[in-house]
């Protein structure tokens, strides 16, 4: 199908949602890999003209570390990280209106690569708590493994190889 103009491609939009599990590495001696899924979702904004590629919901394991008493590490942890409705990129209306590959334009702002590194911008702008919740601090994060999760309608998921993403 080739949309011919924005108020068609807001109409007649529909690309399902994308599930991914993560592995970060937070920098704290503390902690070891923490695992999270996420949920990223593609949705037009008619009054800007551009498709949102957005986190609608990424969710860690629960991550814990006392508070150990130098200087660096001394804040505790003691939560899971949770990022909702944060939008990671755009792709404006004119690179799809007209076009017949306009899936593959998505597909390539959703590729492991590019996801590892937006995904890993809003990890390293995540404000942790320390445990009494009074202070706010960031931890430099990366994310050693992305893989693509394909859900059935129960909302239960099986591993893809990086080979076989829904298009």
């Amino acid at each position: 199908m080739v949309y011919n103009s924005a108020a068609e491609l807001c109409e007649g939009f529909g690309y399902p949602p994308v599930h991914v599990k993560l592995t970060i590495e937070i920098l704290d001696e503390r902690l070891g890999p923490v695992t999270a899924e996420a949920e990223i979702a593609i949705k037009p904004v008619k009054s800007k003209e551009y498709l949102e590629v957005l986190v609608e919901e990424l969710e860690s394991e629960h991550i814990f570390a006392d508070e150990n008493g130098s200087i660096y590490g001394s804040f505790g942890i003691d939560q899971s990280i949770q990022i909702y409705d944060e939008v990671l990129t755009t792709i404006p209306f004119e690179e799809l209106i007209g076009k017949e590959k306009w899936k593959e334009t998505i597909e390539e702002s959703i590729t492991v690569d590019k996801l590892k590194e937006q995904l890993g911008k809003s990890l390293n702008d995540y404000p942790f708590s320390d445990l009494s919740g009074k202070y706010k601090f960031r931890k430099r994060c990366t994310i050693t493994e992305l893989q693509f999760k394909e859900c059935n309608k129960t909302g239960e998921g099986e591993m893809l190889s990086l080979f076989s993403m829904p298009s």
